[in-house]
């Protein structure tokens, strides 16, 4: 069987479907990777085959300029940590507009390029993200079913997005000329199946055609360094950040955390990237710094973790049994911790006004053995470890094609 996968641009939306192109590969199959050009460096770090389509294009940046391009022509925006309350409803629906756009334009470029791969090497089942707006019309094309995946938690906004759930009438015009060019009749829902990895009680959304899967924590290659060889001499605080959000000329949010965490009895690690490190102040002897470093690495051997509460960092601390004290930064996030703190497995705190003293109470309560978060955090760990692995998943859906 050969098996096309199609992640959108976007590393945390990229990573969770490794584990299941692993499996794919392992019983057999052919696996195919194809997108935009700046995500196949990491598909082929992932030992995977990938295949360029569609040109440069840099979606998650086209997405982020929606906010300026909206300010621009209504001088409306969102806060600065994303919420959009305080925008009339009409700058509201334009920047939902704009924000969207982006992946239809991706669709519109990456859709040649996927047709001519289609003939050449005709797939038996396409998996993809979501919010990849070409892959119903390349399944359709093919002749073949189309099973989404997602990457974490569903917000509510995703069904919203054409072929999982917004009525065709509702596509983006270009989005519905580029099926029409190609005689592929837009729907409602494309998908036969969504792959939902990771603990099923942290899933607020009806997920349709829902496979429950165990989330594997793959966050990129890596080479443990000599440290982690080593017991650490006190309890180990992650922190790890957007890295937008890392360091802004020396200032916050970063540098205040990682000075107010340092007061604790505690080892820090801060995973930062290699070009955030020289604008950071000195340290304490108790942080330690690990940069570029995928937090699976060094996830089993901590004992909190505090971050932004992107999907990949707590999904990772949450299949390891990890507490967490998460300070979200924009709606998104805020809908991450919401769930994990749903959980009883993190504290999620107001982003608004940023204290890092609360930062580091949070993350000191968490440190003791009675926190009634890490008894959660454990039960989150095994309820993930019960859901079935991507091997198995790989047969079902072996079964759908």
């Amino acid at each position: 069987m050969r098996v096309l996968f199609l992640p959108a641009a976007i590393l945390s939306h990229f990573f969770p479907m490794v584990p299941l192109a692993w499996a794919a590969r392992s019983a057999g199959d052919e696996v195919l990777v194809a997108g935009l050009p700046p995500l196949l460096a990491s598909v082929t770090a992932a030992g995977l085959s990938g295949v360029p389509v569609g040109g440069p294009y840099d979606l998650l940046g086209a997405v982020a300029g929606a906010a300026e391009q909206v300010r621009r022509e209504t001088g409306e925006g969102p806060s600065a940590t994303g919420d959009l309350s305080g925008m009339s409803p009409e700058a509201r629906k334009l920047y939902v507009e704009r924000r969207v756009a982006p992946h239809a334009v991706a669709a519109g470029l990456m859709a040649p390029d996927l047709v001519e791969l289609i003939q050449a090497q005709p797939p038996d089942l396409v998996v993809s993200d979501p919010i990849t707006m070409v892959a119903p019309l390349v399944a359709e094309l093919a002749g073949v079913p189309l099973v989404h995946h997602l990457w974490g938690p569903q917000p509510a906004s995703l069904r919203k997005f054409p072929g999982y759930g917004l009525a065709p009438e509702s596509w983006p015009a270009e989005l519905k000329e580029l099926y029409g060019r190609h005689g592929v009749e837009p729907r409602v829902h494309h998908g036969v199946a969504t792959v939902d990895p990771g603990p099923p009680s942290l899933q607020p959304a009806e997920v349709p055609g829902k496979l429950n899967g165990r989330y594997m924590c793959y966050n990129g290659p890596s080479a443990a360094p000599e440290w982690l060889r080593r017991p650490a001499e006190r309890p180990r605080i992650l922190l790890s950040w957007l890295t937008v959000d890392t360091v802004r000329d020396g200032q916050g949010p970063l540098p205040a955390l990682v000075s107010a965490l340092a007061e604790l009895d505690a080892e820090i690690v801060v995973a930062v990237r290699q070009a955030d490190l020289e604008r950071l102040p000195s340290l304490p002897d108790n942080v330690r710094l690990a940069p570029d470093l995928p937090l699976s690495t060094v996830m089993p051997t901590v004992r909190v973790a505090v971050n932004h509460g992107g999907t990949g960092t707590v999904l990772t601390a949450a299949c390891h049994g990890v507490p967490q004290v998460i300070v979200p930064g924009n709606p998104g996030l805020a809908f991450n911790a919401e769930c994990l703190a749903g959980s009883g497995a993190a504290v999620a705190l107001d982003p608004e006004g940023l204290d890092p003293a609360e930062v580091a109470a949070a993350a000191a309560a968490l440190l003791r053995d009675d926190a009634p978060e890490r008894k959660a955090a454990q039960a989150l760990r095994a309820e993930n470890a019960e859901q079935p692995p991507p091997a198995q998943l790989h047969q079902t859906l072996r079964e759908l094609a």
